[in-house]
């Protein structure tokens, strides 16, 4: 029996899952109406939430559904449970946003991809540029990545998302900039931009759905590095009469993208 055959296969009925606590799974631990949970999110469904025997979670596939699972088997190397449900989520966006931001000081990349992925952006991109924190040495930016990744997924299971948004890693600014044409609508926040609001740019663009969001770092984009971008075809875009933080910028400029296209 498949996971779909174990239960009714509804579309866009997210409440559900949305009640209880919800885990993404791999598709290879679906099987035979059965899920199975390992590792960190086993230990913490035994050991922080004490779910056990006869206990619902959501288990998230990746491909869009969840399914609700009742606890047969709980251990906190491996929780086994039997799919009750299925459901399709209606939790995705109907465009695809990618948020490109310039590395910033400390922690605040984990703020943005955080509430980034809370607000439905698809894809997060590490660029360097003249005025961003240096790379970091070869051997930390596999766990910083690895770090962030996590970030995503914690924050996607709590936002009730249907997918796990992708992480990349650093790139420089100039190998990025050939990407850009790739995107059916291209914006890169400067605070030099006193002409077009995003607003204005959005609405005259209402039927992209595959967008780029450029945020600079802490000191912006220099001259030269917008020209370069805008030679490829990104738009500048002001996001009002205030100097917004970097991180407080890339989260504004992500909502309004997604509120004015979605509605």
């Amino acid at each position: 029996m498949s996971a779909a055959s174990a239960g009714h296969d509804e579309e866009a009925r997210p409440s559900r899952a949305a009640r209880l606590h919800r885990f993404f799974v791999r598709p290879e631990r679906v099987c035979d109406g059965k899920v199975r949970i390992e590792g960190p999110d086993a230990r913490q469904i035994c050991q922080v939430l004490r779910l056990g025997r006869g206990d619902e979670v959501a288990a998230l596939d990746g491909t869009g559904r969840a399914m609700i699972v009742r606890i047969s088997d709980a251990a906190a190397t491996r929780v086994v449970g039997d799919v009750l449900e299925v459901c399709r989520l209606g939790t995705e966006p109907r465009v695809r946003v990618t948020l490109a931001q310039a590395l910033p000081k400390g922690d605040k990349l984990e703020f943005v991809i955080q509430k980034g992925t809370e607000l439905g952006v698809a894809r997060f991109e590490v660029v360097t540029t003249a005025r961003a924190v240096p790379r970091p040495p070869d051997e930390r930016i596999a766990r910083r990545i690895a770090r962030w990744r996590a970030i995503a997924k914690e924050a996607a299971e709590q936002s009730c998302r249907a997918v796990i948004p992708e992480v990349a890693g650093i790139t420089p600014l100039e190998q990025f900039v050939p990407r850009i044409a790739g995107f059916d609508l291209a914006l890169c926040l400067w605070e030099g931009e006193d002409g077009t609001t995003i607003r204005d740019l959005l609405t005259r663009n209402r039927s992209a759905e595959n967008i780029l969001i450029l945020v600079g770092p802490e000191g912006g984009f220099e001259e030269d590095e917008v020209r370069t971008v805008e030679a490829s075809g990104a738009v500048t875009v002001s996001l009002g009469r205030r100097i917004l933080r970097s991180e407080t910028a890339a989260i504004a400029a992500a909502a309004i993208v997604l509120y004015e296209l979605e509605t």
